[in-house]
């Protein structure tokens, strides 16, 4: 029997490392998850490292290469991803980059999200900063545009030339380097972390100049939001002001994606986030409109939290796939929620993150769909062990469940059953050629 529809779908973030809470079970291996199970009894599980045992992935460079694109040689920055999945203009040889708004004192990093400021306090000093900062040390044009609560993208055009996106990053979470090729490291933020300027990776004038701009935009975003109204109010509340902005993902252009194994298939991506979005696009996928922002990405503080933000988010990509079900043969979900949990040590609230997208998205799936004709794709874009705080090269748990995949003995979906799957180890970067063909 020929399988008809595919349904991809990204956890974000939930695999991770044994745990001392849940006695050398991970949060994913302690969830109650009977209908992630299910679909690991019905299918072929596996393994599969992201980009290699050395590197620990980024959500873009993750989605790269699950499309089967190795993100060394393809990743061009997550900013340009940004934008573009936004539909933002900008020209090859721009600096685009991803911002955060953050709470800085002194030297020091506080907190990169700013306490998860809300959207429409962010919207307000984004319009703030593009009304009232002027960059000096170089002829360009700025333009900053709010993308979700705390994130915003900056855009430098140079009225001269180019700018070059070999610098580094002022967010300390994100630790670029040059070698062969693109990579952007993550490390913890737990804690205070200094903050520093961005430096040029190489000698190219462009670097030099896009260096200097990103420091001369950090230190007068500092100088201006530092007093404005709603950080002002935000330390009466004791609440972390969003008093600076830091950048990370810098890029001067696009990614080629024109040899995407499944481009002769109709894709609707049901993205949350501009990067995933992005990449979708450059594939040639139509994506998902007037969805809401994600309540998953939003500051979660209790287990009821957890479950309504769960419970609002999957009905809503849920039911965008019921409406264009007969229209798409492929539809790429990209689920936030657990990954936040990692970042912040909670293993607990992890699980129940786990837990919830299990209850309310993958038993609708099970209960409401005829599967008999369709290959269910289940994994997550990194490992954020709750131990690091941070992303992992750890290999991810890989599970496929549809009428061209034996079931294997693996009865349960978690990173140590996934181990004895039938699909065995595999590259990121094979997952889309095992499918498509």
């Amino acid at each position: 029997m020929t399988s008809k529809k595919l349904l991809f779908v990204i956890l974000d973030g939930i695999a991770d490392r044994p745990c001392e809470e849940f006695k050398g079970l991970t949060p994913l291996e302690a969830a109650n998850t009977p209908n992630l199970d299910y679909l690991a009894k019905t299918g072929k599980t596996g393994l599969m490292d992201v980009i290699d045992d050395t590197i620990p992935p980024e959500t873009e460079g993750a989605v790269l290469a699950m499309f089967g694109f190795n993100p060394i040689i393809y990743n061009r920055g997550r900013g340009p991803l940004e934008a573009y999945g936004l539909g933002i203009n900008f020209q090859d040889g721009d600096l685009v980059t991803r911002c955060n708004f953050a709470t800085v004192e002194g030297d020091n990093i506080l907190d990169v999200q700013a306490g998860k400021i809300s959207g429409d306090c962010a919207k307000e000093l984004v319009k703030f900063l593009q009304n009232n900062l002027e960059l000096e040390s170089h002829p360009v044009e700025m333009k900053i545009f709010h993308t979700l609560n705390y994130r915003a993208i900056l855009i430098l055009h140079p009225k001269e030339g180019r700018l070059s996106a070999q610098i580094t990053n002022t967010h300390p979470g994100y630790r670029r380097v040059r070698s062969d090729g693109y990579k952007e490291i993550p490390v913890s933020v737990v804690g205070e972390n200094l903050l520093e300027e961005s430096k040029p990776l190489n000698d190219i004038s462009g670097a030099k100049v896009s260096a200097s701009l990103i420091n001369e935009f950090t230190k007068k975003s500092h100088e201006l939001l530092k007093d404005h109204e709603i950080n002002l109010e935000k330390k009466r509340e004791n609440l972390p002001p969003a008093n600076i902005m830091i950048v990370r993902g810098s890029g001067d252009g696009l990614p080629k994606l024109d040899n995407f194994k499944g481009k002769h298939l109709r894709w609707l991506c049901i993205g949350d986030t501009p990067a995933e979005r992005g990449i979708a696009k450059l594939l040639g996928m139509k994506l998902s409109e007037n969805l809401p922002e994600p309540e998953c990405d939003k500051s979660l503080n209790t287990d009821e939290e957890i479950e309504n933000s769960v419970k609002i988010d999957t009905e809503t990509r849920f039911n965008e796939m019921v409406k264009n079900f007969d229209d798409f043969d492929c539809f790429y979900f990209h689920l936030k929620g657990a990954d936040p949990f990692g970042h912040r040590g909670m293993v607990q609230k992890k699980k129940k993150m786990i837990e919830a997208l299990d209850k309310y998205f993958f038993k609708k799936i099970i209960e409401k769909i005829n599967l008999e004709n369709i290959t269910i794709v289940v994994t997550t874009d990194h490992c954020t062990p709750c131990s690091l705080h941070a992303h992992s090269a750890d290999p991810v748990p890989l599970l496929i469940s549809g009428p061209n995949f034996e079931p294997d003995s693996v009865e349960k979906f978690g990173e140590s059953f996934c181990k004895n799957g039938g699909i065995g180890r595999i590259k990121a970067t094979q997952l889309m050629s095992i499918l498509i063909e």
